[in-house]
């Protein structure tokens, strides 16, 4: 059987056999090296991939503090989080299951707390680096335009090692039919003169057989997809449902403070400040709304507009026309906006 993988020394016409070791062999360790080529070359995780953080240990729960520590966290442009772990040689049969607790908690960031880690991370070692918690939210927004809590939810796992073995890609292999985004990738270390090469290799997943084939019946065979939900307008039937089914605080603070000023972006730090949402709480039911008009409505867009750094701070803002807004304060009984009379001209 030949190996997964020949790699060979190229001299003049002659290709000579490169021998494989192990990074132990080769005296590589796994913080040191391994932990660093990734951060240094975050394409090892995927393309577009932004390096968040590195060995995070910032977790707590209802008992304490966790000492845990995360390898590598890194952020598509997607906005979805790719979680990390790294073993120098043969990976664990627990690895799995330890990725999984650390994309679990990795779904609980928010990009707030993202942009905190990222801030921490970069330091203020070069000039590029964010100075501050907005800087550094703005350079995640930046690179993923459209990162939200929702995005942030579902995070992809990335296993790196020396070598896989078959109770490790049994599992993943299992977990992966169960819609889990899970790979493996292989790094592998050769004798190369008194220096070394490293090839890193994604033995996981495979590619699909129908990558590499072409047929006429191939778009026929294909999954049908569900049609996207579509965007359609609101009407006051469906204003006063969306009363009716109880959303929450912040959803309907967000509706009572664009309705008193149609036509004007409303921060969602006022949202906030109005409601006492903790920040988490605050950004999570956003997203939940979007689980309401997915299941409820069969929509896809809110009421109100939303648009990034509309205002002073870059943060999400939000705006309601001037005829959803009437609607709104005559359903919710709201006072309408005040108009103020300046010299003879209505303002």
């Amino acid at each position: 059987m030949i190996p997964s993988e020949l790699v060979y020394k190229v001299s003049g016409e002659t290709a000579t056999p490169v021998k494989p070791i192990t990074l132990a062999a080769a005296g590589l360790r796994e913080r040191a090296h391994l932990q660093e080529w990734v951060i240094a070359n975050p394409e090892i995780l995927g393309d577009g991939v932004l390096v968040i953080t590195s060995e995070f240990d910032r977790w707590v729960s209802q008992a304490g503090k966790d000492p845990d520590r995360l390898d590598v966290l890194g952020l598509e442009t997607s906005g979805r989080l790719v979680v990390a772990e790294l073993k120098r040689d043969t990976a664990p049969e627990s690895v799995s299951l330890q990725a999984i607790n650390y994309a679990a908690r990795a779904s609980r960031f928010t990009p707030e707390l993202l942009a905190e880690a990222y801030l921490e991370f970069c330091g203020k070692a070069t000039e590029d680096a964010p100075k501050d918690a907005t800087e550094a939210l703005t350079a995640l927004m930046t690179h993923a335009p459209d990162l939200t809590v929702e995005t942030i939810e579902n995070p992809r796992i990335v296993l790196v090692a020396g070598e896989f073995p078959p109770r490790v890609t049994s599992s993943v292999v299992w977990l992966s039919e169960r819609g889990v985004d899970i790979s493996l990738v292989r790094v592998q270390a050769y004798e190369w003169g008194d220096s070394h090469a490293i090839t890193v290799s994604r033995i996981w997943p495979v590619p699909n057989l129908e990558e590499f084939v072409v047929a006429p019946t191939r778009v026929e065979r294909t999954t049908q997809r569900p049609a996207p939900l579509p965007s359609a307008p609101w009407t006051e039937d469906d204003l006063q449902r969306l009363i009716d089914l109880n959303v929450s605080a912040t959803i309907l603070k967000t509706m009572d403070l664009c309705a008193i000023r149609p036509n004007e972006w409303v921060g969602g730090d006022e949202v906030q400040a109005a409601t006492g949402r903790p920040i988490g709480a605050h950004r999570g039911d956003y997203g939940g709304f979007g689980v309401t008009l997915s299941r409820k409505f069969q929509r896809s867009n809110q009421p109100f507009e939303m648009n990034y750094g509309a205002g002073g701070n870059y943060l999400q803002y939000y705006r309601l026309a001037p005829e959803l807004a009437e609607i709104w304060r005559r359903q919710r009984g709201l006072a309408a906006p005040v108009s103020i009379v300046v010299a003879g001209t209505l303002a």
